[in-house]
């Protein structure tokens, strides 16, 4: 089967590898991704093949438990990308202080050979505790993101930070990109999620880019219409934002079918949807 009907150059920029696995959640034992995981180098090679993605950058799992995205799936990112030629990473890091020894050794050990970005996962923010709004943040947590972002900084990396509900809701992230968002590269990940999320975040981060903040979002696990919106009003209201739109799919949490068709069906140019699908991450991360 021909996955990529208009025969596109794709970069995906956010998919996962590592076994999510099986967890009791909300009294139901759930394993949503069986048979769909990428749980090693060949896995994502061969997910490659299967969909004519021509790069990628692949991002730890997360689960439950965040021993296993330090202890296993960063170890899974370094082996694909080293490995594999058209594979890029993003390491794990987090600003909790029960991860701080892991972050730091993270952290030590770069640069590293396209490693590209660091992510920081929504299990970042514990419910009652922390968001990404610097005004909750005790002076360890603060010392902990300052570490990360300066090395974020010092070895040109983008930062990959969730959104969606709750406490990584695009409404927390506002004095976030004030402090952070002129010094440091940040793809928003999934542009607020929910259609609410959208609604919040698309007016918002173009103003972000017209005060010239480092800032880049993807299409991955949005509401059908987000992507379609966040195009059109670029195209209004800052044109040059067009730039900073990455394709990424996500997976295994999104059907890549789906998140290719919904880019591929937005009412706009080719030369958009070129730049949507490809370009723009090739010059965000590779130039």
């Amino acid at each position: 089967m021909d996955y990529n009907l208009s025969n596109r150059k794709i970069f995906d920029t956010h998919t996962k590898i590592g076994k999510f696995g099986s967890w009791v959640m909300k009294n139901n034992r759930i394993e949503p991704f069986s048979g769909r995981e990428i749980t090693n180098t060949n896995d994502i090679n061969n997910h490659m093949k299967k969909f004519r993605i021509e790069k990628a950058i692949v991002v730890p799992h997360y689960t439950p438990n965040q021993n296993l995205p330090f202890e296993v799936y960063n170890p899974l990112v370094l082996d694909a990308s080293s490995k594999l030629e058209n594979v890029y990473g993003a390491l794990w890091v987090s600003p909790l202080l029960e991860n701080s020894k892991k972050t730091i050794e993270v952290l030590d050990s770069l640069p590293i050979k396209k490693i590209v970005a660091l992510k920081m996962s929504p299990d970042s923010w514990p419910e009652g505790k922390y968001t990404p709004n610097p005004e909750t943040w005790d002076e360890e947590f603060r010392d902990n993101i300052e570490l990360i972002m300066k090395a974020a900084k010092k070895h040109d990396l983008m930062i990959h930070m969730h959104t969606g509900t709750e406490n990584s809701n695009i409404m927390e992230y506002v004095n976030f990109v004030s402090e952070f968002g002129k010094k440091i590269k940040i793809q928003f990940n999934h542009m607020g999620s929910s259609a609410g999320g959208h609604f919040a975040f698309t007016p918002r981060f173009i103003d972000w880019l017209k005060d010239k903040n480092k800032v880049y979002c993807d299409t991955s696990f949005c509401r059908g219409f987000g992507p379609a919106w966040l195009v059109k009003e670029m195209q209004e209201n800052y044109p040059k934002g067009l730039d900073n739109i990455f394709f990424a799919s996500d997976y295994p949490w999104t059907i890549f079918e789906s998140e290719f068709w919904k880019v591929e069906g937005i009412p706009c140019t080719d030369k958009i949807k070129n730049k949507i699908f490809y370009e723009n991450a090739i010059k965000a991360y590779l130039k």
